[in-house]
């Protein structure tokens, strides 16, 4: 069952809507709890107390002496405030003055407004909350007549019934839709939200999308807990209205995700031999294929799952915000991008290019861990193959593993020329066909960890019974029965070099962690 919401002050009923043009006199308006709303035809306080906020409906203004009168009387029974018609004329300035002398608040509705649907409205937020929020529960499923066309007609639906701004945050907190946002709030946690930040408070409800949630936040100035109850309740009701926008426009981005992956598929397939077809489908996506191409290969890193497509807004936009704007397309571990210019990019370009992703993997931080290797330029279609199977080579040589890949995002980023002998076979080892061959190779050791181990440490220290038995701390002679029966079991002879290079690749393949990461050299 839901808690009832907490007392409200009067502070809060003057900042609500429903007092919404009225003007404050006489005393200051504090944070005197409002228990109760009494309508009287005059300034009468009989039978009145702490808590009582007084609506006056039997005068046509609030000049006079009636009010003048009645000030004191209510000061002197102790009610929160006095509610008066406007009207074309303001009280007498002695009421004014008597009224901030005793410190009675006096709220001086608009000349249009009813008395009575004032004192009903702020009665029914004071004793009914619930009524209040079905009532605006009903409002928006009015203006929302059933359907939504776009995230714009939810947030101002919800926004008219609300009588305050409301915004759509994407997973990372950034503005979607809107102007108002909260500057710190928990996006690790997919529950509504509340957070104060000066004398706004933000509603937070989460829309989950499966993946990282969409968020909707309504800004309430100096809010009473029955309106952050009923901004709850509207935004949740918006919520399946929110989840049809964006299934459709997951439909729409899974359609053009696999137009550009075919598109790049058919592209890197045919190279050179592309004919008109896929040369005018890419002129559609705005893909140049002339001239020089430098590719970029960003692989992610994070523990599966992921969702490469509900993330590329966020990864275009890092990799835009940090100087490099052209295609970006997924891929089944990552996207690849690149870079075109008219002429051969200098030195200088390739390393403000290498600069520019390392900026964008900083600012994409800790959700969306990327290692990203960069290619040579080379021109046409076919060169843009090759710079992309170059820098998918760069981005699969990072290990990401090592502690100084952990700890540096700067070195999340390769270029191609940059990789020695060490990450090219690093490179080589995470790719399918070598994990094929190595799980071929070492399937009779699968049940045998100390035969494996004992392999990892041959091979790890050149083929040496001694400095083995010493690295494991065995007698020579048990590592030497243990490599004879590895041997047997794989029918391979460690002394012939090519068998030793074969071996050692596998378990590099299959057993990465046993080996030294340190080492650059197969041998």
């Amino acid at each position: 069952m839901k808690a009832t919401p907490g007392p409200v002050s009067l502070r809060q009923l003057v900042a609500h809507p429903v007092l919404a043009g009225s003007r404050i006199v006489g005393g200051p308006v504090v944070d005197t709890v409002v228990r109760r709303v009494h309508v009287r035809s005059g300034v009468d306080a009989a039978g009145l107390g702490d808590g009582d906020l007084i609506v006056v409906a039997g005068l046509v203004d609030s000049t006079g002496w009636q009010v003048e009168a009645g000030i004191r009387r209510c000061a002197l029974a102790g009610v929160a405030g006095l509610v008066l018609p406007g009207g074309s004329r303001g009280p007498l300035a002695t009421s004014v003055v008597l009224a901030e002398r005793l410190a009675l608040p006096l709220v001086l509705l608009p000349e249009s407004a009813s008395p009575h649907d004032a004192a009903l409205r702020l009665a029914q937020l004071v004793s009914t909350p619930e009524v209040v929020r079905a009532e605006h529960v009903l409002g928006f499923l009015r203006r929302i007549h059933g359907r939504a066309d776009n995230l714009h007609s939810v947030t101002k639906a919800a926004s008219e019934v609300l009588q305050a701004p409301v915004s759509a945050l994407s997973p990372d907190g950034e503005l979607v839709h809107g102007d108002h946002s909260p500057a710190e709030f928990r996006r690790d946690l997919a529950l509504p939200q509340v957070v104060v930040e000066g004398e706004l408070t933000f509603v937070i409800h989460p829309v989950s999308t499966g993946s990282a949630p969409l968020w909707m936040a309504a800004a309430l100035p100096r809010p009473a807990p029955a309106q952050v109850d009923i901004a709850q309740a509207v935004l949740a009701t918006a919520e399946p209205w929110v989840l049809a926008w964006l299934a459709t426009q997951r439909l729409d981005a899974e359609r053009d995700a696999r137009v550009r992956t075919t598109l790049l598929s058919d592209l890197l397939r045919l190279r050179e031999e592309a004919g008109p077809v896929p040369r005018h489908r890419a002129a559609i996506l705005g893909w140049r294929l002339d001239g020089w191409h430098v590719g970029i290969y960003m692989r992610r890193v994070n523990e599966s799952p992921y969702d490469n497509l509900g993330d590329r807004d966020e990864m275009l936009r890092a990799l835009q915000d940090s100087g490099i704007s052209g295609p970006l397309v997924e891929q089944s571990d990552g996207w690849v991008a690149w870079y075109t210019a008219k002429d051969e990019p200098s030195p200088q370009v390739v390393n403000g290019l290498l600069g520019s992703v390392r900026r964008a993997l900083v600012r994409l931080g800790s959700r969306i861990e990327v290692a990203a290797g960069v290619g040579r330029g080379h021109p046409g279609i076919g060169g843009l193959g090759r710079t992309i199977d170059e820098a998918r080579e760069a981005a699969l040589s990072i290990d990401p593993t090592t502690l100084d890949v952990i700890t540096d995002t700067g070195t999340r980023v390769a270029h191609i020329d940059t990789l020695g002998v060490g990450r090219l076979v690093r490179a080589w080892t995470r790719s399918r066909p070598a994990r094929a061959l190595a799980s071929t190779l070492l399937a009779p050791l699968a049940d045998q960890e100390l035969l494996l181990t004992t392999l990892d440490a041959y091979l790890e220290h050149e083929s040496s019974v001694v400095a083995t038995a010493t690295a494991l701390g065995l007698h020579r002679n048990t590592v030497a029965d243990r490599v004879a029966r590895t041997q047997r079991l794989l029918g391979v002879n460690l002394r012939d070099p090519e068998d030793r290079l074969a071996v050692e690749l596998a378990c590099r393949t299959l057993r990465p962690k046993a080996r030294r990461p340190q080492r650059d050299s197969i041998l």
